[in-house]
């Protein structure tokens, strides 16, 4: 009998205590959320892509990316270095141009680039492997945004980890513009993210 009782007893307890739903239990507004730390996203370090912050399902950077009048041609991101330097590194990839080296912290990219023109209008089958000219790109941060430019690479830029590939030394037409405005439309118009 008194198994009985305490079993009621519990038993009433347990539902007088979910009877009557007190308001000030179901409003969670009023809870500590924890703190949102500055650039406290999370990075995979290791992985083989680089991955930049979605922007609503569009293509490119927009107006996020504009030339700079000057001689010569080059441009700025709208963007903090490390940002810029993701997209940078998308925008040589999509753009399938070759990164031979690359050294962040110099803020400097090495790229095979071989203008297309006009005789490779039909894709590469017509591309010429030996006009492919080793270029610079200076990736340097200018207040909150970052400027990029390129220059053909010098004798002593090419290390001895690039002598595999074939770049024409007695290149001398300097494409550097060109490699500037095709990544400048590629960041402003076809970058995926």
């Amino acid at each position: 009998m008194r198994n009985i009782n305490l079993s009621v007893f519990i038993l009433l307890l347990l539902t007088g205590c979910s009877l009557g739903k007190d308001p000030r239990y179901l409003d969670t507004q009023a809870l500590e959320r924890p703190p949102i730390l500055a650039g406290s996203e999370i990075s995979d370090c290791c992985a083989d892509e680089p991955v930049l912050p979605k922007q609503h399902n569009k293509k490119g950077l927009g107006k996020a990316v504009y030339l700079v009048k000057t001689v010569p041609m080059r441009f700025k991101i709208k963007q903090p270095l490390d940002t810029a330097w993701l997209a940078l590194e998308l925008a040589l990839k999509q753009a399938e141009i070759k990164i031979t080296d690359q050294e962040r912290s110099q803020g400097l990219f090495y790229v095979a680039y071989h203008d297309a023109g006009l005789l490779d209008l039909f894709g590469n089958l017509l591309k010429n492997e030996a006009n492919t000219s080793l270029y610079v790109i200076h990736v340097t941060a200018e207040n909150k945004e970052t400027l990029v430019s390129a220059n053909l690479a010098t004798k002593a830029e090419q290390t001895s980890s690039l002598k595999n590939l074939p770049i024409d030394s007695q290149h001398e037409d300097n494409d550097a513009d060109q490699l500037i405005y095709s990544l400048f439309t590629t960041l402003r118009d076809d970058l995926l993210h």
